[in-house]
C-alpha cells in the first residue's frame, strides 16, 4: 500500500513537472548554441559531417551528443528549433524519476520523492529544461551514470560496468564536464564508497573496463579534435575559456561579451594578422593552461578570488528554494555514515574549485546546484527531527507556534520552493534572449528570393541566425572594417553579408558597415529592415 501511495505521489510530481515545462515550452531562447546544436545535428544525422561554419567548424566547440539526438529526432518533426527543445523536455522528464531513484538510494522514499519534486520545478532547472540547451541532456546522463554507478556498488559485473562506461561517454559528449564522473571508478578502486577503504584488485580490473569502453566510444571525437586543433584535448573550447578568464578581471559574464567597449567582440572577432582568420577562432593557435595561470600567477591569484566571491554570490540565489533543507542537512549525524552520499560534496567541490578559473556563468554554475539537489533531500528527510532537536536544545518545548512549525516544516519547505520558483519565473533575467525577428524575416526574404538549395548560400554575419533561417552555409563576421570584411568575404566565399543593429550597433566599425554599399564597389544592398532593429543584407559582387 506504501509503494502505490509512492508511486501515485511520483506519477503527481511528473504530471505537474511536465505541465509546468509545458507551459514554458513557447518562451524564446534562440541563440548562438541553438542554431549551431541544431545545424551540426541536421548535417550529422542527414549528411554524414559534423560540421557548420565555413571560417571555423561550431563542431569543435560543440561537442556531439546533444546534436545527434536533435538530428535523429528531426528527421521525425521536420523542426530543428522544436526538435532541440523537445529533447530537453524529454530528457528533463526521465530526470525527474532519475531524482526519485538517486534520493531513495542515498537515503529513503521521502527523500527520493523530494528530489523529484525539487527537480520538477525548481526555476532554473525548469527553464533549461525546455530551451534548445544541452544542459537538460546533459544533467539526464549525468544522473543515469550515478545511478548505475550506485547500483554496481551492491550489483558488480562486468555488464553493469559496460553500461557505466556507455553512459559516461554519454555524458562527457554531451558536455565536457562528463569527464570528472571518471573519478567514480578510480575512487572505488580504494573503497572510498565502501564500507571501509581497501585497495580492491578485482575493481581494478573493472575500472579498467569502464575506461576501454569510455574510450573506444569518445575516440572519434578526440580524433575529429585531434584533427582541428592540432592536439589531443578534452575539449574545443580551451582557447574562447582562456580569453573569457584574461577578460573576466572585475566583469561578470554577460557584462564581458556584452559591454560597451566591445571587449569581448574586440578580442574574438578581431582578425589575425594575415587577415584569414579570426582571433578567437584561430585553429593555428592554441592557448596555453599553464601559461595562463603561471605567466602571471598574481594576478590569476586575484583574478580567481574574484571569481570565487562571485561564484558564492551567485549560489547564494541559486540555492535559495532548497536553502531550508540544505542547511538541515548538517544536522544529520548520520549523514556520512553512507559514505556513497560524498558523491553529492565531493563534485560540488571540484567544480566550485574548478570554475573560478575562468569566468562564472550563472547558468554552468547550476550543475553545482544540481549536485547539491540531492544533499539537501537528506535534510528534507530529517528536517522534522532536526528542528525538534533544535527546539529541545533552546529549551522552547513550550512555544506552540515553534512546535506547529516543526510538525509541519516540511510543507513549509515544499511552500518555500514553489513560492520562490514562481517569483524567480516572473522576475529573473536569467536566459532572458530577445527575440530575433527581424533576422526571421530577413532570412525568409533571402530563402523566398534566391530560392537556393540547402547550405548553396553562404551567408556571413555575427550570429548564424540569418543562415538559420534560409538554409545557408554561415561565416562569422569580423570586428573589421567594411573593407576587410569583404576581402574576408571574398576570401571565404561569402554571398551575403548581415550588417545588424541589435548586435553590431556599439562597435567601432558599425557606422561604415551599415552604410558599406557607399564607400565600397564590391557590395550592393538587396535588403532593408528597419523595424523593430536596424538589419541589412549586402551581396558580395562576384569578381
Amino acid at each position: 500500500m506504501k509503494t502505490k501511495r509512492e508511486l501515485i505521489v511520483l506519477a503527481g510530481i511528473l504530471l505537474i513537472g511536465i505541465i509546468a515545462r509545458i507551459i514554458k515550452f513557447d518562451d524564446p531562447a534562440f541563440v548562438l548554441d541553438t542554431v549551431a546544436f541544431s545545424r551540426l545535428g541536421k548535417n550529422f544525422v542527414e549528411y554524414g559531417r559534423y560540421t557548420f561554419g565555413e571560417n571555423y567548424n561550431m563542431g569543435v566547440f560543440f561537442p556531439p551528443g546533444y546534436p545527434l539526438f536533435i538530428g535523429l529526432l528531426n528527421l521525425i518533426v521536420k523542426d530543428l528549433f522544436v526538435s532541440a527543445k523537445l529533447i530537453s523536455l524529454i530528457s528533463s522528464s526521465l530526470t525527474m524519476v532519475l531524482s526519485y531513484l538517486i534520493g531513495k538510494e542515498l537515503y529513503d522514499r521521502e527523500a527520493g520523492l523530494f528530489a523529484a519534486f525539487v527537480y520538477a520545478l525548481y526555476p532554473v532547472i525548469l527553464m533549461v529544461s525546455v530551451d534548445a540547451y544541452s544542459d537538460a541532456l546533459f544533467f539526464c546522463f549525468l544522473l543515469l551514470s550515478i545511478y548505475l554507478f550506485l547500483i554496481s556498488l551492491k550489483k558488480d559485473n562486468y555488464f553493469m560496468s559496460a553500461l557505466i562506461g556507455i553512459s559516461l561517454a554519454a555524458t562527457y559528449l554531451t558536455r565536457p564536464e562528463g569527464q570528472f564522473l571518471l573519478l567514480l571508478p578510480l575512487l572505488q578502486i580504494f573503497g572510498v564508497f565502501s564500507d571501509k577503504f581497501s585497495f580492491n584488485r578485482k575493481y581494478l580490473f573493472k575500472t579498467a573496463f569502464i575506461f576501454l569502453i569510455f574510450g573506444l566510444i569518445i575516440s572519434p571525437y578526440m580524433l575529429f579534435l585531434k584533427n582541428y586543433t592540432g592536439k589531443f584535448s578534452p575539449t574545443g573550447k580551451a582557447n574562447i575559456s582562456i580569453l573569457l578568464g584574461e577578460l573576466s578581471d572585475e566583469r561578470e559574464y554577460h557584462e564581458v561579451v556584452n559591454s560597451p567597449d566591445n571587449l569581448y567582440d574586440r578580442a574574438a572577432f578581431a582578425l589575425t594578422k594575415d587577415k584569414s582568420e579570426l582571433q578567437g577562432w584561430n585553429r593555428r593557435e592554441n592557448r596555453s593552461l599553464k601559461e595562463y595561470i603561471l605567466k602571471d600567477p598574481i594576478t590569476f591569484a586575484k583574478r580567481y578570488q574574484k571569481n570565487v566571491l562571485r561564484e558564492i554570490k551567485t549560489l547564494n540565489k541559486l540555492l535559495i528554494p532548497i536553502l531550508l533543507p540544505f542547511f538541515f542537512a548538517f544536522f544529520n549525524r548520520e549523514m556520512f555514515r553512507k559514505r556513497i552520499r560524498l558523491i553529492f560534496i565531493i563534485f560540488p567541490l571540484l567544480f566550485f574549485f574548478m570554475y573560478p578559473m575562468f569566468i562564472i556563468i550563472e547558468k554552468q554554475t547550476l550543475l553545482i546546484v544540481v549536485f547539491l539537489i540531492y544533499f539537501s533531500s537528506g535534510g528534507f528527510s530529517n528536517s522534522q527531527q532536526a528542528v525538534s532537536d533544535l527546539i529541545n536544545y533552546y529549551g522552547l518545548e513550550k512555544n506552540r507556534a515553534l512546535q506547529f512549525a516543526g510538525n509541519n516544516i516540511k510543507f513549509l519547505i515544499v511552500f518555500i520552493l514553489v513560492l520562490s520558483s514562481m517569483s524567480y519565473l516572473k522576475y529573473s533575467k536569467f536566459d532572458n534572449s530577445p527575440d530575433t525577428v527581424e533576422h526571421k524575416r530577413a532570412g525568409i526574404f533571402l530563402k523566398e528570393s534566391v530560392n537556393a538549395e540547402y547550405e548553396k548560400l553562404n551567408i556571413m554575419s555575427a550570429r548564424p541566425y540569418v543562415s538559420y533561417y534560409c538554409d545557408a552555409r554561415f561565416t562569422m563576421l569580423p570586428y573589421a572594417n567594411s573593407r576587410d570584411v569583404i576581402n574576408f568575404g571574398k576570401l571565404h566565399n561569402v554571398d551575403y553579408i548581415v550588417i545588424d543593429k541589435r548586435l553590431l550597433g556599439m562597435w567601432d566599425y558599425y557606422d561604415e558597415l551599415i552604410n558599406m554599399q557607399e564607400h565600397l564597389p564590391g557590395v550592393e544592398m538587396v535588403y532593408e529592415d528597419k523595424s523593430p532593429e536596424l538589419i541589412r543584407l549586402f551581396k558580395i559582387k562576384k569578381d
